[in-house]
């Protein structure tokens, strides 16, 4: 069973707070007519009643209509001071005054607000005239309701200001959320190009050593045999790579990247890029057969982990990027001894674009901090014998 909260009852049902404000004034300022006599004060009647009632139960709408409200119980008010009755003595006056700063701006507020106060200044000033008010009340009175509208304009600036503060926030939100995702598929989109030129040499290829083969069968099958035998190699290497491509997002208004795509070997040109930091490389195992979608996503593993180094490491005296060709899968990995734990900002859309590279591949990639500080990324690639 849910617990009843006053408080947050009151906050989420803000007229049942104000009705409950104005029947409690209302109670009061009927007690105080009723109960408390005075030399010079009239004594209580239905009339009093009435008018002690309607100085104070207008409350109850006081956020919805601010204005009228505060016209309404001064008037009340002024009849109350007219037949020298006892009653809530200004205080609903005081609270519309606080409602109308809290809830209206601009003229509105400040043409209410100098009647309100006008009509206290008369009335203390009618008091002291008849010996009904002492002379510091011309002082106090002003002050005390200029200070209640000066506060509700506050409040309601604050207000403003958070609710400002808030949207900012939640648009702000909404635009790295946007950016994000523009990033993931542009990432995939720069996959989805690279794995297209790597089918389309593949098919390149065949139709060379298809139109090999068919010369050849006249005069030498064993060299047609052979080149048949690539086709078929190169037909199946082909058929994987396009089932990865129609997995990634294909952006066909971007322009094809005309230079050659790097892979494995292109290394020593990327160190060259990167000389201002202390790389060492180390390649183990035969490249050499490395399947060619495999080798361009390797590269641009390294390539992206070097450049988050250089982003986000700091300082660093060592760098170590390892190739390592096993038995059934091709393991990358770069890692350094920068600052480790400042890196995991990095972990935005470079590695989300490195996860994708990997899963084309249906591959595993880890990056994190290392033990001794510094941080890992570690992509493995199943590549069979």
């Amino acid at each position: 069973m849910t617990r009843f909260h006053p408080v947050l009852w009151l906050r989420e049902h803000p007229f049942g707070a104000d009705a409950i404000l104005a029947v409690g004034s209302a109670i009061v300022a009927v007690v105080f007519h009723l109960t408390l006599h005075m030399d010079d004060a009239s004594e209580p009647s239905a009339w009093g009643v009435l008018l002690a009632i309607g100085a104070t139960l207008p409350l109850a709408w006081r956020r919805r209509s601010p204005a009228i409200v505060l016209v309404v119980i001064t008037l009340f008010q002024m009849a109350m001071e007219v037949i020298n009755a006892i009653g809530p003595d200004w205080m609903g006056v005081l609270i519309a005054a606080y409602t109308l700063g809290a809830y209206r701006s601009g003229r509105l507020l400040w043409r209410l607000g100098g009647f309100a106060v006008g009509v206290v200044v008369v009335f203390v000033v009618l008091g002291v005239v008849h010996g009904d008010a002492p002379w510091q009340a011309i002082l106090s009175a002003p002050v005390v309701f200029i200070g209640a509208i000066v506060l509700g304009d506050n409040v309601r600036r604050r207000r403003e200001r958070a609710l400002e503060l808030t949207e900012r926030a939640e648009r702000a939100e909404r635009e790295r959320t946007l950016l994000a995702q523009q990033q993931v598929l542009d990432e995939r989109a720069r996959i989805a190009r690279e794995l297209h030129d790597v089918v389309a040499h593949s098919v390149s290829l065949m139709v060379i050593q298809t139109a090999a083969a068919r010369r050849q069968l006249a005069t030498d099958t064993t060299k047609a045999d052979a080149a048949l035998e690539l086709v078929e190699t190169t037909g199946r290497a082909a058929m994987q790579e396009m089932r990865r491509m129609l997995g990634v997002l294909r952006d066909d208004t971007s322009l094809p990247d005309l230079a050659p795509q790097p892979d494995l070997n292109s290394l020593d040109g990327l160190m060259s890029t990167v000389a201002d930091l202390p790389v060492r490389v180390n390649l183990q195992g035969d490249l050499g057969d490395v399947p060619v979608g495999v080798g361009v996503n390797a590269y641009r593993i390294v390539q992206e982990a070097l450049t988050n180094v250089r982003r986000h490491a700091g300082p660093v005296q060592h760098v170590e990027v390892s190739v390592v060709r096993g038995a059934a899968e091709l393991t990358v990995q770069v890692e350094d001894d920068g600052r480790g734990a400042a890196a995991v900002q990095a972990g935005g859309f470079g590695i989300q674009g490195m996860h994708e590279r990997v899963a084309a591949f249906e591959g595993r990639l880890s990056a994190g901090p290392r033990s001794g500080g510094g941080w890992r990324v570690r992509a493995v690639f199943p590549v069979p014998a």
